[in-house]
C-alpha cells in the first residue's frame, strides 16, 4: 500500500472535522476506498481528560471508535466522485475494546473497506497501540451532499440587530444595516448598502440588490409609528433602489408574495398587496392599499392611484396612469389608461386552457362592447359564458365592492397582439 504523509492540513482539507472533534493527526498509508491508516497522537491536553477522568485519564471508548470512523470516512471522501461530500454514521457492528488509551499513547488506526452499494459503504476498522489491539468493529457509513450554503457570509461592516433572525446561508454585502426584529430567509442574498428598517420578513432564496430599502416607515401622514410588518415571499428579486414601507395601521402588512421580479426604483407603499410572480419594471409606482394579483406584469413609468386592484394576469402598458380597477385578463394602457385588449398572449403564455380562452374573449366583448352598464354586463356574463374557472374570479373581481370603480372605456379593435414587445410590458 502507498506510503504517504499527509498532515492534519491536508486531513482538514478532506473532513469538516473540526478542534475539538477532530481525532486524526497523519495520514500514513492510503489507497482510495480500499485501505487507509492514520495516526493519532494522545496527548495530556486533550479536552476531554478534563472530566475523564481527571484522576485516571482515559480516552473515552466512543472516542476511539469515532477516530477509526473519521479515518474511514477520509479514505472514501478523498476519491474523485466523493470529493466535496460528507460521511455520515449509518451503522456499527461488532465492536469491541480489548485495552485502554492513556495519555502519550500513539493509536494507529487501519481501515479496510469491505463493500458498498450506491451512497452506502461497509468497512473494518482496527486501532492499535503498537501490536496490542485496541479496539475493532465494522462501519457503515453513508455519503451524503454536504450542505455547503448552511453558512452566513456577513460582511464585516454590516450592522444587524442583536434581535434579527439570519437564516441559513444568508449572504449579507458591504455596509448593509438589518434592523430590529427582522428576519431573513434561508440562502436569501442581501447586497451592499441595504436598508431593511424593522418589521420585515424576507422568505428564501431571494435576492435584494444595492440600495434598496425595505421596511422603512411609510410615506403617510397617519402613520403613528404603530407595529406593523412587511413580508417578502420566497424567491423574489428586488433590484436597485427599490423601496417597500411598512404599513399604516396596528398589525397591518404590506406583501409581496414568491417569484416576483421588483425592478429598479420601483415603490411598494403602505399596505399594497402584490400577489406572486408578478413583474414591476423599473420606474413603476403603485400607491397606498393598492392590490396587485398574482402573474400581473406592470410596465416601466407607470402609476397605480391608492385602492386601486389590478386583477390575476392583466397587464400594463408602460408609461401608463392607472386610477381605475383593471379587471383580471386585460391589457390597459395609456393616460389616464384604457383597457385596450383581451391578455391573450399572456393566457396562451400561462397555460389557460382553450376553453377558457373562449369563454373570457365572450365576457371581455360583453364588457366592453355590449353598451351595457356593468351590472347588466355581469348579468350578461352569468347567463352567457360556461362558468369556467377564469370566469368565475373574473366575477368574483367585478361583483367585489370597490372605492374606484372598474376601469371599463375601450378604443382599439378586438384585439392587440405586441408580437414585438418583452413579456415585461414596456
Amino acid at each position: 500500500m502507498p506510503q504517504v504523509d499527509i498532515d492534519i492540513n491536508g486531513i482538514m482539507k478532506v473532513l469538516p472535522h473540526r478542534y475539538p472533534f477532530l481525532l486524526i493527526d497523519k495520514i500514513v498509508e492510503i489507497e482510495p476506498a480500499k485501505k487507509v491508516v492514520a495516526i493519532k497522537n494522545v496527548t495530556m491536553n486533550e479536552n476531554f481528560f478534563q472530566g475523564h477522568f481527571p484522576e485516571f485519564p482515559i480516552m473515552p471508548g466512543v472516542l476511539v471508535v469515532e477516530a477509526i470512523a473519521q479515518t474511514g470516512a477520509y479514505g472514501l471522501l478523498v476519491t474523485p466522485e466523493y470529493q466535496g461530500k460528507i460521511a455520515l454514521f449509518a451503522g456499527i457492528d461488532g465492536i469491541r475494546f480489548r485495552k485502554p488509551v492513556f495519555p502519550g499513547d500513539q493509536i494507529r488506526i487501519e481501515v479496510e473497506y469491505l463493500k458498498s452499494k450506491g451512497p452506502i459503504a461497509k468497512m473494518r476498522g482496527v486501532a492499535k497501540i503498537g501490536d496490542q489491539l485496541v479496539c475493532e468493529g465494522e462501519f457503515m457509513c453513508s455519503i451524503s451532499d454536504a450542505n455547503t450554503g448552511s453558512k452566513q457570509q456577513i460582511h464585516k461592516t454590516a450592522v444587524i440587530h442583536p434581535s434579527a433572525v439570519i437564516g441559513q446561508g444568508v449572504k449579507i454585502g458591504p455596509y448593509t444595516v438589518i434592523g430590529p426584529e427582522v428576519t431573513v430567509g434561508d440562502n436569501t442574498e442581501i447586497a451592499s448598502n441595504v436598508l431593511i428598517g424593522k418589521w420585515t420578513k424576507i422568505g428564501k432564496s431571494c435576492r435584494i440588490l444595492n440600495s434598496a430599502s425595505i421596511g422603512t416607515p411609510p410615506q403617510d401622514l397617519k402613520y403613528k409609528g404603530e407595529k406593523s410588518w412587511v413580508e417578502i415571499g420566497d424567491r423574489c428579486l428586488i433590484r436597485e433602489f427599490v423601496t417597500v414601507h411598512l404599513p399604516t395601521g396596528e398589525g397591518q402588512k404590506t406583501s409581496i408574495g414568491n417569484d416576483c421580479m421588483i425592478m429598479t426604483n420601483v415603490h411598494i407603499p403602505h399596505n399594497a398587496k402584490v400577489g406572486n410572480n408578478v413583474i414591476m419594471s423599473s420606474f413603476s409606482a403603485l400607491s397606498g392599499h393598492a392590490e396587485v394579483d398574482d402573474f400581473v406584469i406592470i410596465g416601466g413609468m407607470t402609476g397605480v392611484h391608492q385602492f386601486v386592484r389590478i386583477g390575476k394576469m392583466a397587464m400594463i402598458g408602460g408609461h401608463s396612469r392607472i386610477t381605475q380597477d383593471v379587471p383580471p385578463f386585460m391589457i390597459a394602457e395609456g393616460n389616464p389608461a384604457q383597457i385596450r385588449a383581451l391578455n391573450s398572449i399572456g393566457l396562451q403564455r400561462r397555460g389557460v386552457p382553450f376553453e377558457s380562452q373562449v369563454e373570457l374573449k365572450k365576457a371581455f366583448k360583453i364588457i366592453y362592447k355590449s353598451g351595457n352598464n356593468l351590472s347588466k354586463a355581469i348579468d350578461s356574463i352569468k347567463k352567457q359564458c360556461a362558468h369556467v374557472d377564469e370566469i368565475k374570479l373574473l366575477l368574483d373581481f367585478l361583483e367585489k365592492e370597490t372605492g374606484r370603480g372598474i376601469l371599463k372605456k375601450i378604443e382599439a379593435a378586438d384585439e392587440l397582439i405586441f408580437e414585438d414587445i418583452p413579456e415585461i410590458g414596456i
